[in-house]
C-alpha cells in the first residue's frame, strides 16, 4: 500500500472511531434523559395524587397561635420516620458527590467521569425521595402545605422551640442538614 493510502486508511479509521464515540455519547444521553423523564413523571403523578386527596392543600391554614396540635405533630413525625431510609440514601449520595467534586478539581479525566457518574446517580435518588415523600404524605393524610409549615416551624424557627420541646429528640433524629435543601421541593412550587 502506498504512503498516501495508509494515511487515508488511518484517517478513515480515526474518523470512524470518533463517529462511534459521538454516537455512543448521544445514545447514553438519550437513555439517561428518558430515564430521568420517567422518574419525574412518577414524581409529578405522585404529587397530583397527593394534591387531589388533600384538595390541593389550598385550604390549609396555620392553627391559632401558630403551633400545630400534638396529633398533627405526631403525624408529621410518622412521615419523617417513614422517610428515614430515603434521607440516609440522599445524604450518602450527596456526600459522595461532594467528595467527587473535590477530587475532580485536582484530578483529570478519570475523576471527571466519576463525578459525572455520581452526579447522574443523584437525580434518580432525589426523584425517588420526592415520590416516596408524596406517597407517605398521602398515606398519612397530610398535605404538602401542612408538612412544609410544620417542617419550617420545627427546623427553621428559634421562637417556637418551647412548643416542640417534648418532641426534640425525635425531631432531631429525623433531620439531616445535607438533605435539608431538597426536602420541601414540590412540583407545584416550581410552576
Amino acid at each position: 500500500m502506498a504512503m498516501g493510502g495508509k494515511k487515508k486508511l488511518g484517517l478513515g479509521i480515526g474518523c470512524g472511531f470518533a463517529l462511534l464515540i459521538v454516537v455512543g455519547i448521544f445514545g447514553v444521553a438519550n437513555w439517561y434523559s428518558g430515564r430521568i423523564n420517567q422518574e419525574y413523571k412518577e414524581v409529578t403523578n405522585s404529587e397530583k395524587a397527593l394534591l387531589a386527596a388533600t384538595e390541593g392543600d389550598r385550604g390549609f391554614r396555620p392553627p391559632p397561635g401558630g403551633v400545630p396540635a400534638p396529633p398533627r405533630i405526631e403525624v408529621f413525625l410518622a412521615v419523617r420516620e417513614d422517610l428515614d431510609s430515603w434521607r440516609r440514601t440522599m445524604a450518602t449520595a450527596s456526600s459522595q458527590f461532594a467528595e467527587d467534586q473535590d477530587r475532580q478539581r485536582a484530578g483529570g479525566l478519570k475523576d471527571l467521569v466519576r463525578l459525572l457518574d455520581t452526579g447522574s446517580d443523584l437525580m434518580p435518588i432525589y426523584a425517588g425521595f420526592w415520590t416516596a415523600r408524596n406517597q407517605t404524605l398521602l398515606a398519612h393524610e397530610m398535605g404538602p402545605g401542612e408538612y412544609a409549615y410544620i417542617y419550617r416551624l420545627v427546623y427553621r424557627s428559634g421562637p417556637l422551640a418551647e412548643a416542640f420541646e417534648p418532641y426534640r429528640d425525635r425531631l432531631a433524629a429525623v433531620f439531616d442538614a445535607e438533605v435539608d435543601p431538597v426536602e420541601l421541593i414540590f412540583q407545584e412550587d416550581r410552576k
